[in-house]
């Protein structure tokens, strides 16, 4: 008999310090050397989401590596809700507390909300802002154009941005080159150099152009397409491969499938390199994400920035279809206004509105 309760006892004490250890190494946001990384306690998931009633801040980390995803930029401290997403499942859930991030050490990118255009602004550590295309601007109308804001000049002026190192105009339409005028018209601002199409100093295809704090952007293509002497103005795009230790981002501009063949046929994407972003290109017009450029790149994240209520119909439900069967998660600026990238080059944080 007391063998029995002995063997019961231990049995108890067993499963109650199983049961111990189980909760002590619940999955959280831990604060090591000065850091706020998460501890995924052997969960398998592909992201970890932390939100407030504001904000959402995705942590995912670059391509396979075992690094584990860090907060990278967080305004205010305080309680988040924390999820760890594996696909489309929430595989765990709790509250946890997150100290205030500044973000500063990281490059970080924006995808400004312009409406009805593109426009995004490349901070590397330490160094000059570029821009690469601008929306309307001043030039626009429409509420889906914008309604002739200078969202983008705004911005820069509000952030303290005025000294610019590239401006970039991937090709020249007016929801691209738009605000780029309001820059570069306004006295208050300065820059080294202003890149296009048809630019000298744009480096050729497979060169790279330099944004400094260890961030270059490969040159995938600009210009006629090969062989093609009727290369429409959204096939001459500038488009550029932006890397940060193992963080790629794809620029595509408006290329249509001519322009994404291009690019495939130069063998300057590669697979191996596992692409955190795609800036889908044509703001997700069905002439464009080819299924076959979308099989070689095979996003991640795919940012789409359009307007709402165009008439073009962007994003088409083809391209969403498509980008939705590579396993992309898909980031729009007409649902998510604008969409704000930062990563220390192994993972990379995405903040953006509810």
């Amino acid at each position: 008999m007391i063998r029995k309760l002995i063997l019961f006892l231990l049995l108890l004490l067993l499963f109650s310090c199983e049961e111990r250890i189980f909760i002590e190494s619940t999955p959280d946001i831990v604060l090591k050397d000065g850091v706020y990384v998460l501890d995924a306690s052997g969960y398998e998931f592909t992201k970890a989401v932390l939100s407030d009633s504001i904000r959402v801040y995705e942590l995912v980390s670059c391509g396979e590596a075992a690094q584990a995803p860090a907060v990278l930029f967080n305004s205010t401290g305080g309680y988040y809700s924390l999820y760890l997403l594996n696909g489309a499942d929430t595989v765990f859930a709790k509250s946890t507390y997150v100290g205030s991030v500044s973000g500063m050490q990281n490059l970080k990118v924006t995808a400004l909300d312009v409406k009805q255009g593109d426009c995004f602004i490349i901070e590397p550590p330490g160094e000059k802002p570029s821009v690469i295309d601008g929306g309307y601007g001043s030039l626009g109308y429409y509420d889906w154009q914008g309604g002739g804001e200078q969202i983008l000049s705004d911005r820069l002026k509000e952030k303290g941005l005025t000294g610019i190192k590239y401006i970039i105009e991937t090709h020249h339409d007016t929801d691209h080159y738009g605000g780029l005028l309001d820059i570069t018209s306004d006295a208050l601002f300065s820059f080294e150099a202003y890149l296009d199409n048809a630019s000298p100093a744009l480096p050729g295809c497979g060169d790279t152009l330099r944004f400094g704090g260890g961030v270059s952007g490969v040159i995938l293509r600009n210009g006629d397409v090969a062989g093609d002497t009727l290369t429409t103005e959204n096939d001459r795009s500038v488009c550029i491969k932006l890397t940060y230790g193992d963080f790629d981002m794809i620029f595509t501009g408006d290329i249509a499938e001519a322009g994404e063949n291009d690019i495939l046929s130069t063998g300057l994407l590669l697979p191996a390199e596992k692409y955190e972003v795609l800036k889908v290109a044509h703001h997700g017009s069905k002439y464009s994400s080819s299924q076959t450029f979308l099989e070689a790149v095979l996003p991640l994240i795919s940012v789409i920035s359009s307007g709402e209520g165009n008439p073009f119909g962007h994003p088409a439900e083809e391209t969403l279809g498509r980008l939705a069967a590579t396993g992309s998660d898909i980031l729009r600026t007409d649902q998510r206004s604008t969409i704000d990238f930062y990563t220390d080059g192994d993972t990379f944080q995405i903040v953006y509105e509810k």
